[in-house]
């Protein structure tokens, strides 16, 4: 047993004023209540009670000892209760990783909502389109897109299929027009990622079409910001995620063209590390995200 629990022994003697009383209070046994207190004693090397068959007396070196004790007992309670109250509290940081491609959905407006509704709530928020490890970069959840890697130690939650869209401004098909395939570009380019940052999903989907990207005139960029801005700007036709450029499609600063070309779809997850213990601000963050997404 350990020494905490001799002390909540031997404050519990001293105030119900008897070993039995003590070991009924603490659901032990009396031998095994008066076993701890001469272990206590033992380890000290000082007497704290005097014991006798009719009575049981504390003594001054245990009328000492009790208020310290006491206090020692009082301060780990009121430990746990404020680390319970931390737990309970919807509050502190969260901190989420999401692809480039992401940075114009509307994760950033969930976001939003949430610090509505909890505003002692802060984001540490960062870019990556590498799998970090949750654990390692001390992370509470990822937004992914696309197939995942093996993910025993996290659980991955499934939120909406996205799609990607070859879009472009009307001013710029009014100029070069419509296409009427990836390779019949006519006077048009297309905006690319850089061969190295393009995504598995667009390269399978090239080779399917028979499409080469190498001999297509194209612009490129080694970011998806890149592609966004260039496409944007009048310079192409560009593939962006039908998520990440709603808005300027339904106000029609971007049309969507080769729509039916079948441009690859992905599953957008939230992963979370597999833990027997949550926060209520992980809790309350995964319920919000999950609402969201429902809604949309």
């Amino acid at each position: 047993m350990s020494k905490l629990n001799q002390y909540q022994i031997f404050v519990t003697v001293v105030e119900s004023g008897s070993i039995a009383q003590a070991a009924l209070k603490l659901n032990y046994s009396a031998p095994a209540v008066s076993k701890q207190l001469s272990k206590l004693e033992q380890s000290l090397q000082v007497q704290l009670f005097h014991r006798s068959h009719k009575k049981l007396d504390i003594t001054e070196a245990g009328k000492r000892f009790y208020p310290k004790c006491k206090n020692i007992l009082l301060s780990i309670s009121q430990a746990e209760d404020a680390l319970l109250a931390e737990h309970d509290a919807v509050c502190g940081t969260i901190a989420i990783t999401l692809s480039k491609a992401l940075c114009r959905s509307i994760i950033f407006d969930l976001l939003a909502s949430f610090t509505v509704k909890y505003p002692q709530v802060q984001f540490d928020i960062r870019f990556s389109d590498q799998r970090k490890d949750l654990h390692d970069e001390n992370l509470d959840f990822a937004f992914r897109l696309g197939k995942l890697a093996d993910h025993s130690h996290m659980v991955a939650i499934p939120l909406i299929q996205t799609q990607l869209l070859a879009c472009a401004t009307p001013r710029y098909l009014e100029q070069h027009g419509t296409p009427k395939s990836f390779t019949n570009l006519a006077s048009g380019k297309l905006i690319l990622m850089s061969p190295l940052n393009s995504s598995e999903a667009l390269r399978t989907f090239f080779l399917k079409e028979k499409i080469h990207p190498e001999h297509i005139s194209a612009h490129r960029s080694d970011d998806i910001e890149g592609v966004y801005q260039s496409v944007r700007a009048g310079l192409g036709i560009g593939m962006l995620l039908d998520i990440s450029v709603q808005q300027e499609i339904e106000n029609g600063t971007l049309i969507t063209v080769l729509s039916e070309r079948n441009l690859p779809r992905k599953h957008l997850y939230l992963l979370q590390k597999k833990s027997q213990w949550q926060t209520q601000k992980q809790l309350a963050f995964k319920a919000h995200v999950k609402s969201c997404f429902a809604a949309t």
